[in-house]
């Protein structure tokens, strides 16, 4: 009878045995299936790309960087859904980078998470960037004129004091400059003579300067100038001692000044002249340029002769069979 309830007793402690082995498994299935779950939640984030340790005396080229890329990470749900941008960090080491272009492949080494989530990839993966050496230029300085001045007005001259500002940047950069603008000046309504402060008005963020002025521009305003073609203005030839054929017999003169000399100007205020001295003519072509002026010397400060057509005037000994002729000026 002993024999028989232990053995019961034995049989019963075997099943439960079982029992908890069952339910332990199970257990660890679902522990299992929760925790692949968590592992699957994913999430990207947008954040700024860093550039470390850029070594003294040189700068990065802003055209074409690269400024932000998307960073997915994988992790617990709730842990990911408490993760912040700033804690999300893509960093560069440029320690050890030389002037000109870069390629930088993204990794693991460049991501910064926290230990509760996990880096899956970057976008983009390849980063291309260009390492410049940091110059200083001194560049003139040039106004931008806003608007239009009075009727009839217009700017003259102008002139910055001091002239120059100096600027440092990326070296590339300052070689293409030729000067540094103001901010803008304006002139609407303008007809009088003014003096302003003005500013350097960098064109890129890449450009730094130093200088803090005070910076002052000048303008002279005056009456409206104009272009104009007079002609033809008839050549006129010294230093020769026979008859002559010019060609072509008068040219055209292009002037510039006030609006109100432009309109009365004609051809016969301009003399236009060669001087055959020292030249043989015989039974060839000569081909001299004309020294052209104005026969009023008073209109010189104000009228300037820009431009004549053509350059040059083909002169011979004139034949009878050929027209037009002039008889050759001897002073």
């Amino acid at each position: 009878m002993t024999v028989e309830t232990r053995k019961a007793g034995v049989s019963g402690k075997g099943r439960g045995t079982w029992l908890s082995a069952a339910v332990a498994v199970v257990l660890a299935c679902i522990y299992w299936g929760y925790t692949v779950s968590e592992e699957k939640s994913l999430r990207d984030f947008t954040v700024p790309l860093q550039f470390a340790n850029l070594p003294e005396g040189l700068v990065l080229m802003e055209e074409g960087l690269l400024r932000v890329v998307t960073v997915e990470v994988q992790g617990p749900p709730e842990m990911v859904r408490r993760l912040r941008e700033g804690d999300v960090e893509v960093r560069v080491d440029v320690g050890r980078v030389s002037p000109g272009p870069q390629v930088v492949e993204l990794g693991t080494e460049n991501v910064r998470l926290p230990s509760s989530v996990e880096f899956t990839k970057v976008v983009p993966n390849v980063v291309r960037f260009t390492v410049d050496r940091k110059s200083t230029a001194t560049l003139p300085l040039k106004p931008t004129f806003l608007g239009q001045p009075a009727p009839g007005r217009q700017v003259l001259e102008w002139g910055v004091d001091p002239p120059t500002v100096t600027v440092s940047g990326p070296s590339a950069l300052l070689q293409r400059l030729q000067f540094i603008p103001t901010q803008a000046v304006p002139l609407e309504g303008r007809a009088q003579d003014f003096l302003t402060p003005v500013v350097p008005a960098l064109p890129s963020p890449e450009l730094s300067t130093g200088d803090l002025g005070p910076f002052t521009l000048s303008v002279t305003l005056g009456e409206k100038r104009l272009q104009r073609t007079v002609g033809p203005v008839p050549i006129q030839v010294h230093g020769g001692h026979v008859p002559v054929e010019v060609a072509p017999s008068g040219i055209k003169v292009m002037v510039e000044g006030p609006a109100s000399l432009m309109e009365a100007l004609a051809p016969g205020d301009f003399v236009a002249e060669v001087d055959l001295s020292g030249h043989r003519l015989a039974d060839r072509e000569v081909q001299l340029r004309p020294a052209v002026r104005l026969a009023d010397p008073a209109l010189s400060s104000r009228v300037f002769i820009t431009a004549v057509s053509p350059r040059f005037v083909g002169i011979r000994a004139a034949q009878s069979r050929r027209t037009p002729s002039m008889e050759v000026e001897t002073p």
